[in-house]
């Protein structure tokens, strides 16, 4: 299977969502291509990616820096997606999947925030592991 049927299958359905289902597909497929400026470029000028453990990164440039420093190796599969009504008028879109790493492949949760101009409001990156696996991902 290739990265891009891995990416597209799971969010077939979000399919119906037209150009709020591209951002999020090429959110993934450029994560996966290492593109971290063009992964940037997807977010509103203020917004905003929420790492797990760590304070949020504003800023397209910003969370440019930060993929090049931290994501750099590191692939996505995808499992299925979810789509919620936002409460503050937005779309909410919920990725299950995992990251792989040289040294580890640990479950996510990323939970998408898209503005009505198909811009990246936020991503918060949740991780859904045991303690056991947790400790195991921890820097040395």
């Amino acid at each position: 299977m290739t990265v891009s049927q891995t990416i597209e299958r799971p969010l077939a359905a979000i399919a119906q969502l037209g150009k709020s289902a591209e951002v999020v597909l090429r959110y993934f497929t450029l994560f996966n291509s290492g593109e971290y400026q063009q992964v940037a470029d997807l977010f509103a000028i203020d917004g905003s990616l929420y790492p797990p453990f760590e304070a949020p990164v504003v800023g397209r440039d910003n969370i440019a820096d930060y993929l090049i420093k931290e994501a750099d190796g590191m692939t996505v599969s995808l499992l299925d997606a979810e789509v919620l009504s936002g409460e503050c008028n937005c779309l909410q879109v919920n990725v299950r999947g995992s990251v792989t790493a040289l040294v580890f492949k640990v479950k996510v949760v990323w939970c998408f925030v898209l503005t009505d101009d198909n811009k990246i409001e936020s991503v918060r990156v949740d991780l859904v592991a045991t303690l056991e696996e947790l400790l195991r991902i921890r820097p040395q």
